[in-house]
């Protein structure tokens, strides 16, 4: 880096990097190693441009908007005198989070979650966290780390317990760096306007504060705390992040393609004779003949495109059911969901439910079964491990701390609680599933 660089973005406007700061040096620097570039062909959203025709934003962006998003929480809590400048390493950690924050994604494969799925039962139980970690230890991205001394500091932000140290928190909470970033830019970029959040009000409400671990002992960690005036700010936060994943992340059409893919790829790499018939150099291919334990190497050449060249060339022709697939992929002829009807509070009945898989699997009907877990704000409780993970609210009156659920019952409510919901083959399909449930 010889001299000063920016980055438009959509977010967060500008994004600077100084050549007189050694911070942006190795940030910038990270930016452009191989391994980050490669963010630039995963999209972040997987295949929820089905649905909204926007979201082709890509992983680079949202690991350049997560160190962002540290940096101006960061800066807001330097000036709300969070940290200690005289601390030791002080300024590394400033470094060492950003860098932490910019690398968080890095080992996401192609389309993220369903790619770890066909893994899974194609045998490589390897996470994307796991190869987060190993990227990171790997010579390009370490080498840059170890010239800004912080190598062993950014791989402690990935490892360390919540409260361990006030930067962590900022990697790793519910209000972290990627959540705030990732919320407000999935909504930009699917369009959805019924959801917002007040970042400005949110950032400068915050604090890290130190607080008792157990009522039992004296025992304290670094967790978030906010000022009073800031609960509404968190209200509609969590309403945002509920509504995301109501609209978005867990929309009926994503998960159709996602379960289509998913049958795709095991149909094609759990069969020898398709294998065969795959172009010797298809690095899918090379990835899966390699269970159980894959080269990093292999999956460093995994993106989005290694899928989509995957799913065109099979539907070609020769690969039975899969080439069906990939045709009906292709042209947008996804697998038809059937939410089943809900019971009291969303919850479907527990028996009818059970009758209904029994029958569908005594006629044969093929399906699958999507149990999406609700998504909203979890409150620990002060016996629990995970007590730091709350969020916490100092009270203006008497400074005492205190759950956020103790100034804002209905935050408890802001939850995303997704219909169980079956999908089946084609729409004959469907409708005989409709005919089957118990009334």
């Amino acid at each position: 880096m010889d001299r000063d660089q920016r980055i438009r973005d959509p977010i967060h406007n500008l994004i600077k990097f100084s050549v007189s700061n050694p911070d942006d040096k190795i940030l910038w620097t990270l930016i452009q190693s191989e391994p980050m570039q490669r963010l630039r062909r995963i999209k972040q959203l997987g295949f929820s441009d089905f649905v909204y025709p926007g979201a082709s934003h890509t992983r680079l962006s949202h690991s350049i908007g997560a160190m962002q998003m540290a940096r101006r929480m960061w800066d807001i809590l330097e000036r709300n005198n969070v940290f200690k400048k005289e601390a030791r390493g002080y300024k590394k950690w400033r470094r060492a989070t950003l860098c932490a924050a910019l690398l968080h994604d890095i080992g996401h494969g192609p389309f993220s979650h369903v790619f770890e799925d066909v893994s899974e039962k194609l045998g490589i139980e390897i996470r994307h966290e796991t190869y987060t970690k190993k990227i990171i230890q790997k010579k390009e991205i370490a080498d840059i780390l170890i010239r800004g001394d912080v190598l062993q500091k950014v791989l402690s932000l990935f490892k360390e317990e919540a409260g361990a140290t006030p930067y962590s928190t900022i990697i790793s909470s519910q209000f972290d760096a990627d959540r705030l970033d990732f919320l407000i830019r999935d909504r930009y970029f699917t369009g959805l306007r019924s959801v917002a959040i007040d970042l400005e009000w949110l950032l400068d409400s915050l604090r890290i504060e130190k607080v008792p671990l157990d009522l039992r002992s004296a025992a304290k960690g670094f967790t978030l705390v906010f000022g009073q005036k800031g609960v509404s700010a968190v209200e509609e936060y969590f309403s945002a992040y509920a509504k995301m994943y109501s609209n978005v992340y867990f929309h009926k059409t994503t998960r159709a393609v996602q379960f289509m893919v998913q049958d795709i790829l095991l149909g094609i790499f759990s069969s020898s004779r398709n294998q065969s018939m795959l172009p010797a150099n298809d690095p899918l291919l090379a990835y899966f003949r390699e269970a159980p334990n894959p080269s990093l190497t292999a999956y460093l050449k995994l993106d989005d495109a290694s899928v989509l060249n995957c799913i065109r060339y099979v539907a070609k022709g020769g690969f039975g059911r899969s080439t069906t697939l990939s045709r009906r992929f292709l042209t947008r002829d996804l697998y038809k969901p059937y939410p089943v009807p809900q019971g009291d509070q969303n919850d479907p009945p527990t028996e009818a439910l059970s009758k209904f898989m029994h029958v569908l699997k005594k006629k044969k009907l093929f399906h699958h079964l999507d149990l999406a877990p609700a998504k909203g704000y979890k409150q620990y409780q002060v016996s629990d491990g995970a007590f730091l993970k709350n969020v916490l609210v100092r009270r203006e009156s008497d400074k005492e701390i205190k759950s956020i659920s103790r100034f804002s019952p209905a935050i408890d409510f802001l939850v995303a609680r997704p219909p169980v919901c079956f999908y089946f083959r084609n729409e004959k399909d469907r409708q005989k599933a409709r005919r089957l449930w118990p009334h």
